[in-house]
C-alpha cells in the first residue's frame, strides 16, 4: 500500500480524540435515532461515527476485550457479524504453534491476533486496503509487534514464493458477489480445494475454518488431507467447523472432536469419535425415564448420536429421535436436561391435564409436522415453565413428553 493511499484511508476511517469521545458517549444510543438528530451536532460526521457505534454494538458480546478498548477501529457491522468471536478465536489459538504462521484471509484480524503469541512471526494477507489498514492500526493499539500486514492476494503471492511456514490459517469468505451467504467450499473465496497444492507448498499444516452448515463427510472427502475435524459449540449453537489438514495425511478416516467452549475459549465439554467408532457403539433404547436430554447442537452436527449415549450412560428414545433419557440426573450433560412430568398421547386435551395454563415451549423430533403447525393446532402460546417434546419412541408410538427444568 502506498503512503498516499494509507493517508487517505486513515483520514476517512480513523478518529480524532473528539470523535472517539463522541463514540463512547453514544455507545448505547439507538443509531437510527442518533442519525435523525445529526443536525444538532455541529462539526460532527454523525454518519461516520454512527456506523462505528453500530459496529461496536454488534461486537460488544462477540468481542468483549476489543469492545472495551476505545482506541480500536471496527469495520462495518456486516464484517463484525462475519468475524470470529473472541471465544472461538481463543480456542483456535490452542491448536497451532511454531515459528511462522500465514493467515491468508486476514479480514478484521481477530483470529490472527489471538494466534500471534504462539508464533515468532505472523504474515497477515488482506486484499482490501481499508480492511488491512484498520487491522494494522488495531494491532499497533493492542501492542502487537510480530504481525506483518500485507495488502496482497495471498494465493498469488504464495505461488511465486519459496517460503516456509509452520501453519497456514484460512477462513474463506462465505458470501458471493451479491453478498449472499454460501456454504460449499467451492463457492467460497479463495477456493481452498482448488489451491490446496499451492498452500501445501508453503506449509505442511493448514487450519481451515468453515461454516457450521457444511457437510463434514463431503468436505473431508473433497479435501482428502483431513486429519481432524473440530466441531465447535458455544452458547447452545454450533459455531464453526475446523478442518486440520496435514500434507502427508492421506486417509479415509479422520478424528472428530466435539468441543463445547465458554467465553474464554476453554473447553467445558468434549467428545471424541470417528465414523467407525460411532457405528460400532452400542445403544440401549427406552421410553422416557425420570430425566430427558437434548444434546448440544455441536454434538448433533458431529453425528455423535451413539457416542454421547455411551459417554453419559444414557438410553435413547428411538434411533432417529436424538433424545436421551436416564433415571438419575446427569448434571454435566452437554446440552439441555429436563425432568419428565408426564408422557401423553399427541392430544391437547390429555396434554392440558398435566399443565397449568396454555404456555409451553415445543420441540418436534422424529414426529410428523412442524412445531409451528402443532402450536397453532393446539392453541399453545410460547414460553412458560413447560417444555413439550413431540417425538416417536422405538416401538413407533407417537407421544408428547411433558417436562420442566430440573431443580438445581
Amino acid at each position: 500500500m502506498d503512503k498516499i493511499t494509507s493517508q487517505r484511508i486513515a483520514a476517512e476511517t480513523f478518529f480524532t480524540d473528539a470523535e472517539t469521545e463522541f463514540i463512547q458517549e453514544h455507545l448505547r444510543d439507538d443509531v437510527s435515532k442518533l442519525m435523525l438528530r445529526a443536525k444538532h451536532f455541529k462539526n460532527v460526521n454523525v454518519r461516520k461515527l454512527g456506523a462505528q457505534i453500530q459496529s461496536r454494538q454488534k461486537a460488544s458480546k462477540k468481542l468483549p476485550d476489543w469492545s472495551a478498548n476505545p482506541n480500536l477501529i471496527f469495520p462495518p457491522a456486516l464484517s463484525v457479524e462475519q468475524c470470529s468471536s473472541e471465544a472461538t478465536a481463543r480456542y483456535k489459538a490452542t491448536l497451532m504453534s511454531g515459528d511462522e504462521l500465514i493467515d491468508i484471509t486476514g479480514g478484521m484480524g481477530v483470529d490472527c491476533y489471538y494466534m500471534h503469541p504462539n508464533f515468532k512471526n505472523v504474515r497477515y494477507f488482506e486484499q482490501q486496503p481499508e480492511v488491512a489498514e484498520t487491522a494494522k492500526f488495531n494491532f499497533k493499539q493492542l501492542g502487537v509487534t510480530n504481525i506483518e500486514v500485507q495488502v496482497l492476494d495471498s494465493i498469488e503471492t504464495l505461488k511465486t514464493e519459496q517460503g516456509y511456514a509452520d501453519w497456514i490459517y484460512a477462513d474463506p469468505a462465505r458470501r458471493n458477489d451479491r453478498q449472499e451467504k454460501v456454504v460449499l467450499l467451492s463457492d467460497c473465496t479463495p477456493d481452498i480445494v482448488e489451491n490446496l497444492s499451492v498452500l501445501f507448498e508453503s506449509s505442511p499444516n493448514i487450519l481451515l475454518k468453515t461454516s457450521p452448515l457444511l457437510d463434514i463427510d463431503l468436505a473431508a472427502k473433497t479435501l482428502v488431507n483431513v486429519k481432524e475435524v473440530h466441531v465447535i459449540g458455544y452458547e447452545g449453537e454450533c459455531k464453526e467447523l475446523l478442518f486440520v489438514l496435514k500434507k502427508d495425511w492421506i486417509s479415509d478416516t479422520f478424528d472428530i472432536k466435539v468441543r463445547i467452549i465458554n467465553g474464554s475459549g476453554k473447553v467445558i465439554s468434549q467428545l471424541d469419535l470417528t465414523r467407525e467408532s460411532e457405528r460400532l457403539t452400542g445403544v440401549d433404547y427406552s421410553r422416557p425415564l425420570k430425566y430427558l436430554y437434548e444434546p448440544h447442537a455441536a454434538i448433533l452436527k458431529a453425528g455423535a448420536f451413539r457416542t454421547v449415549c455411551s459417554a453419559y450412560a444414557l438410553a435413547k428414545l428411538s434411533i432417529n429421535s436424538q433424545l436421551y433419557t436416564s433415571e438419575k440426573l446427569i448434571t454435566d450433560f452437554p446440552g439441555r436436561a429436563f425432568e419428565v412430568v408426564a408422557i401423553c398421547k399427541p392430544d391437547i386435551r390429555e396434554i392440558m391435564q398435566h399443565m397449568e395454563g396454555d404456555k409451553a415451549h415445543l420441540t418436534v423430533r422424529n414426529f410428523p409436522g412442524k412445531s409451528e403447525e402443532l402450536r397453532k393446532k393446539w392453541k399453545l402460546k410460547d414460553g412458560g415453565k413447560y417444555y413439550l417434546f413431540a417425538t416417536t419412541f422405538s416401538n413407533k408410538l407417537k407421544a408428547v413428553v411433558i417436562t420442566v427444568k430440573p431443580e438445581s
